[in-house]
Formats: C-alpha cells, structure tokens, sequence
C-alpha cells in the first residue's frame, strides 16, 4: 500500500524536464550564445531560494496517449522558510520542520513520517519546475543550442533545442522554452517538449494513418512502423514571492499529528481516521 500511496505522489509531483516552443522567430533574435544560457539557468532556477511563496500550475499532454500519466493539470502551493515548510499539491499534503517530513495523502487518508528532514527539502526544490540535471553553463551549451528574443516590452524567451535529432527525422529530441519577466529576472511560464519513437505494428499503423492530427506523425525507418510521440508540459507561475511576515506557513507538522504517553507519534483528533506509518516501515 505504501508503494502505491508513493506511485500516486510520484505521478503528482514529479514533473518532466523537456521544453516546446515556436518554430519561427522575430528579426529581432538572437543567435545561439553562451550568454542566453547562463540567463537561462539563472532565472529558471535562481527563484527556488527560502524563504519563498510560490503558487504553480502543471499542465502534462500528449499527442498519443499510452498511460495515465500522460495528461494532468496540477495546482500547487509552497510555502517555505527555513525553519518549516508546507506544500500542497493536488490532494497531497507535505511538511517538513528541521528534523521532521509528513507527507499527508488525503484522498487515501494516509501519512508518512520521515525523521531525515534534510533529503526532504532537496526534493522540494525538485517540485518547484524545472529540473537541470547538470545545469553548468558549458555543460547545457553541448547539449543544447540556445536562442532568445523578446515577446514584449516586459516580457522575454529563452528556447532551448536539443543538439542531438530524433532518430530517423529532423526534429529534435527535446526543446525548453522559458518566458520570463524582464525587469524581475523570474519565470513567468516554461514548456517543455520531449518527442520519443514508439513502435507500432502493421495494423495499428494503418489505423492512425485515419487520424486527424496523428497521421502526420507516423513515418516508417528501415521497414518498422513508428509514430513520434510528443510529451509536453507546461509549468505556470502564477505568483513567486519572497516570503515575508505576510505570507506565514498555514500548516504545522503539530497541526496533523502529536506524540501521545509513549512518546509515539499518532494523528490529532481531526485527523484520527487517517493510518500513519513511517518510511522505514
């Protein structure tokens, strides 16, 4: 039950890293630098220092459907300082204070308690939109070419595209686009497109060759049948704000459980129906 409460966190909150954007640009663009990626990863990353406030939506499509996990559209709320934190994500709850992690699922009426407060906070961040896995500047520059231009007076794009085709096409692997507020150096929105073959047979190719919008993603390579599927998601920021005195975390790890006689941990009153294990169990 535990690995089926995580599998249910996990398709939750934890979101691909691959990026769509327009295949035309303005006069004014400009060509692929070393200075538009250190923008990049400056602004993409720079916001996910505590104490911060930040409300973001995850929106997850596809053009070919293979499992559940394709489409989604996910609110969040993170509220974090130092000292405590409190994320809400869907109907999942985590909280995390400097020695204690509950991850709360209300929809299963089920928590987790974590003793190892630190690793929790790393992943936090990995909740927070995009996740670089190696995000030096030399290191995105071979593996991504990098373009920018401004969409407003306030607004302007960073898009990257993969260096590295899809196999068999011209189209490439994976492109990130970030829209970001010029005067406050902090994303806006980022859409990520990740394009993947996935191998059909004889039937089911001659079936989709009938369907408005699949068809043209189909293609043959060496004589197998293969349609590119595209992966894309939508990381919205609708607030990022530096925590202040304003903006108090909502909910305490002591809002959810308590210690009784014994010194053991259990859920409070209102919660009481809820079952509580801890990690290692």
């Amino acid at each position: 039950m535990i690995k089926l409460f995580f599998n249910k966190i996990n398709c939750t909150l934890l979101f691909a890293c691959c990026f769509i954007a327009s295949s035309e640009y303005s006069a004014a663009q400009k060509a692929d630098t070393l200075s538009s990626l250190r923008d990049f990863v400056n602004i993409s990353t720079g916001y996910k220092q505590m104490p911060l406030y930040l409300e973001l939506e995850v929106k997850s499509s596809t053009n070919f459907i293979t499992n559940e996990g394709d489409t989604s559209d996910i609110n969040g709320e993170f509220y974090l300082r130092n000292e405590n934190s409190y994320i809400r994500i869907g109907e999942f709850e985590q909280i995390v204070n400097d020695s204690l992690a509950l991850l709360v699922s209300n929809g299963l009426q089920r928590m987790i308690l974590y003793t190892d407060a630190a690793s929790t906070v790393k992943k936090i961040k990995g909740m927070m939109g995009l996740v670089l896995p190696d995000s030096s500047i030399r290191h995105l520059a071979t593996q991504y070419r990098s373009f920018s231009d401004n969409i407003s007076t306030q607004t302007s794009r960073i898009e990257l595209q993969s260096r590295t085709n899809l196999y068999g096409t011209n189209l490439s692997r994976e492109t990130i686009e970030l829209q970001y507020d010029v005067t406050k150096k902090i994303p806006q929105k980022i859409t990520t497109l990740k394009r993947n073959l996935l191998r059909l047979d004889s039937l089911q190719y001659a079936r989709l060759q009938n369907e408005a919008g699949i068809a043209e993603q189909l293609l043959t390579i060496e004589g197998s049948y293969f349609l590119v599927k595209e992966q894309i998601t939508v990381y919205l920021f609708k607030q990022i704000e530096k925590a202040s005195a304003a903006v108090k975390v909502p909910v305490f790890i002591s809002d959810r459980i308590t210690r009784n006689g014994e010194g053991k941990y259990q859920p409070v009153k209102n919660y009481k129906s809820y079952s509580l294990t801890t990690g290692d169990e």
